[in-house]
């Protein structure tokens, strides 16, 4: 334990050296204490025992980086051979009482899923003579193979049953890819401490967020340190070089967090976070990762790869994973736009065992426990306020209502940008409640339903008292402003009513006119 402890250190302060070495500010660095770093090492290590324990039996461990490293030489694309022969071992049950016209469908059958371009028409319409319910186009050839087996009987559910075990390697090998790619496993904390690159980097800002480590005036990068001291999450990730170890410590290209309590078959998989900020457009890689992760558990565990994966946000068993006491980081899983995952794997169905992410952080000064930002109030010397919109801490702050009414306070920069004026009730409203009135002022939507009314020929608001009732060309009552009502309108001298002026005949209105004229 003392040399992994020391080997700890080590990354911890090569890690923070590769991180600021192109960032514009070295307020938190400054910070940072040798006491800081001990204690997180020595809580990382006895927090992260059992997930260490359970990943170091990998092929792929590498134990400077502690972390797995999955590369093309851990996958593969799948071996047809091993495919057709792992088919037919499954489905021998129904082979030994078939007859032969049974047996020859069975046969083409299992050519559809061991030689995928060879005659699809004539393998499918084997199997919709076996399974009629089995094929569709778009269907996963795992799950026709499911349904085909449970046609044909062969299907055994129980946990541990040959069915099971031969399954999950058919599965996994018919799903197999080669990746080119090195995709890191890691419960090393140097990796959670930067899991987000650096704010302000020289070289451009990629895959920033409230997690970057290097600014004082965030409330979230504790949570980095409360990651590294839960005994539940490991991060995976992709960098910009992987064999420049210094991009794993600031150029990181992708990164993901999973929660997992060691032979418990309960799977969190958080917000993929990319380069160009992660959730849409990451289904496929956010899949990849899940499946590579799935796999290598089970392999270590020893156990069928089968799982079943959901939306985490309103998952069908209600399973409601939470923060651990005094956690203080973004817990982005329970957001249902960051498409976060739960999975069970079979052989935990029903016996698997909810856990908590995430505890305190801790001072990069004086190594206590806090629950926000990177410095305790003992240690946090600067009285600045907090704007809720960047997350920057900044010299002045402005109330503001926010779109979703909300009151906030937000910083200068953050008020010109997003925010405007109200005309009339003189309060700061997100833009997007705003509307421009005649006069390229901007009024609130309260302020514009209470006090406003839009002239009918102008199509712009007014006040109230700004605006006429009038009747417009079709006969239909409208409000018209001052100018228009000098420009199109004319007032009845009969009835004193406003007409437009299609409306009036002489001094009058097509009424009164008439009732004025004999007939």
């Amino acid at each position: 334990m003392d040399k992994l402890k020391e080997q700890l250190c080590k990354n911890i302060w090569t890690a923070f050296e590769d991180y600021f070495r192109h960032a514009d500010s070295d307020d938190v660095y400054e910070n940072i204490s040798e006491q800081f770093v001990d204690r997180l090492a020595s809580d990382s290590i006895k927090s992260k025992r059992a997930l260490r324990e359970l990943f170091c039996k990998s092929q792929g461990w590498n134990e400077n980086l502690q972390a797995i490293v999955i590369n093309g030489t851990k996958t593969h694309n799948p071996n047809y051979t091993l495919v057709h022969d792992l088919a037919n071992s499954i489905l021998y049950p129904a082979k030994m009482d078939a007859d032969c016209d049974k047996l020859n469908l069975i046969e083409r059958a299992v050519c559809f899923f061991s030689r995928p371009n060879d005659k699809p028409d004539y393998y499918i319409d084997a199997i919709n003579q076996l399974a009629p319910q089995a094929y569709a186009p778009r269907k996963k050839r795992s799950r026709i193979f499911k349904a085909l087996c449970d046609s044909l009987g062969v299907t055994d559910l129980n946990a541990g049953s040959s069915f099971q075990h031969l399954f999950a390697q058919f599965a996994d090998e018919l799903s197999g890819k080669k990746i080119d790619f090195k995709l890191f496993v890691s419960i090393n904390p140097c990796h959670f401490l930067t899991m987000s690159n650096p704010k302000r980097d020289d070289r451009g800002s990629t895959m920033v967020s409230c997690h970057s480590f290097n600014v004082l005036d965030c409330d979230y990068n504790c949570g980095c340190s409360g990651y590294a001291r839960d005994d539940v999450t490991f991060i995976v990730f992709t960098a910009s070089d992987p064999d420049n170890p210094e991009t794993l410590n600031n150029r990181k290209t992708t990164r993901q967090l999973f929660m997992y309590k060691p032979y418990n078959g309960l799977l969190l998989q958080s917000r993929l976070y990319n380069t160009h900020g992660g959730t849409c457009g990451t289904q496929a890689e956010s899949k990849l990762y899940r499946d590579l992760v799935q796999r290598e558990l089970s392999e270590l565990e020893g156990v069928p790869n089968l799982w079943k994966t959901e939306k985490y946000c309103g998952n069908k068993l209600d399973i409601h994973i939470g923060c651990g006491d005094g956690f203080g980081g973004y817990a982005d899983w329970i957001h249902s736009d960051f498409d976060a995952k739960i999975s069970i794997r079979q052989d935990h169905a029903h016996n698997f065992e909810v856990f908590d992410v995430g505890t305190y952080g801790l001072c990069i000064s004086c190594a206590g426990e806090i629950s926000s930002k990177l410095l305790c109030q003992d240690c946090d010397h600067d009285g600045c306020e907090f704007c809720h919109d960047c997350e920057n801490y900044c010299s002045e702050t402005w109330e503001v209502i926010n779109r979703h009414g909300e009151r906030i306070n937000v910083c200068e920069s953050c008020l010109d940008e997003h925010y405007r004026l109200c005309e009339h009730c003189h309060e700061y409203f997100d833009r997007t409640l705003m509307t421009m009135i005649n006069d390229s002022s901007y009024v609130c939507s309260r302020c514009l339903s209470d006090e406003y009314l839009l002239c009918n020929e102008c199509d712009e608001y007014f006040l109230a008292d700004e605006v006429s009732l009038a009747v417009d060309k079709d006969g239909n009552n409208v409000y018209v402003c001052d100018s228009c009502r000098d420009n199109y309108y004319s007032r009845c001298v009969e009835c004193e009513e406003l007409f437009h002026t299609d409306l009036i005949e002489g001094d009058l209105c097509h009424n009164c006119h008439a009732e004025e004229v004999p007939a």
